[in-house]
């Protein structure tokens, strides 16, 4: 950060307007989204980071309160919501407690189906020219590459929900997949079962990975060798976990 810097950002508000969240991700050098993290004390961002938002939050004497005010004076927050094929009662379950939040918070839900591999640059580049203020992504969107990069270029807030890969620019909402798959194959041991099978997920997605690695974690504590037979591939839907068993 440098005076030449400081100068651009100041010259690019309007004048006489109060400094945003993006004014101070542009001094920064980073995203709005770790300036929210920077704001609301969350423990994943590295202190370098955090040195430079918090210098740029005094240079620019950004106060949050005050532009979260002006924002709600704007009009109605709108969030975008990309879904893609989950199971039904996943999907329904997720869209009911969306949509009761946001009339609790008295804002918009914008929702788009989104299928992975056909329309997802096209989908999420009309919600963006929609003027979304933010946007949530359900698995398996949560670790869509070309969606992510498209939203980061926009400085669109985003929220990954079940995604297992941490970032410092992206908000998520996750369990620990790998204690997660090895406490509940812990659980199943002290049954007295030995033979226990297990169903994969997507092979695209991190938590995948991850869930697989707890339950042969448990196996291995107990001596017990990984019996390929005994994994089979699911896709987290009903329909292929039927399959699968």
């Amino acid at each position: 950060m440098n005076a030449s810097t400081t100068s651009a950002v100041k010259t690019s508000r309007r004048a006489g307007s109060a400094p945003t969240i993006s004014d101070v991700a542009r001094l920064a050098g980073v995203s709005p989204m770790t300036v929210s993290r920077v704001i609301n004390g969350e423990s994943n961002v590295r202190p370098a980071t955090r040195e430079l938002v918090n210098t740029a939050i005094s240079t620019l004497s950004y106060a949050p309160n005050s532009a979260a005010r002006s924002l709600a004076g704007a009009g109605q927050i709108r969030i975008g919501l990309l879904y893609s094929n989950p199971s039904a009662g996943f999907l329904s379950e997720f869209l009911l407690g969306s949509l009761d939040q946001a009339a609790r918070s008295d804002v918009q839900i914008v929702v788009e189906k989104c299928e992975l591999g056909e329309h997802e640059i096209e989908v999420t580049k009309h919600l963006i020219a929609g003027g979304i203020d933010g946007i949530v992504l359900p698995p398996p969107l949560c670790e869509a590459k070309a969606v992510l990069d498209l939203l980061e270029a926009a400085d669109i807030p985003t929220v990954s929900v079940a995604s297992a890969l941490p970032s410092e620019d992206i908000l998520a909402i996750r369990i620990d997949d790998r204690e997660a798959a090895l406490t509940m194959t812990r659980h199943i041991m002290k049954l007295g079962h030995r033979r226990i099978g297990f169903i994969t997920g997507n092979p695209n997605l991190s938590a995948s990975t991850r869930r697989l690695e707890g339950y042969a974690a448990a196996l291995q504590e107990a001596g017990m060798a990984v019996d390929d037979a005994l994994i089979a591939h699911g896709l987290y839907t009903y329909r292929s976990g039927l399959d699968a068993a």
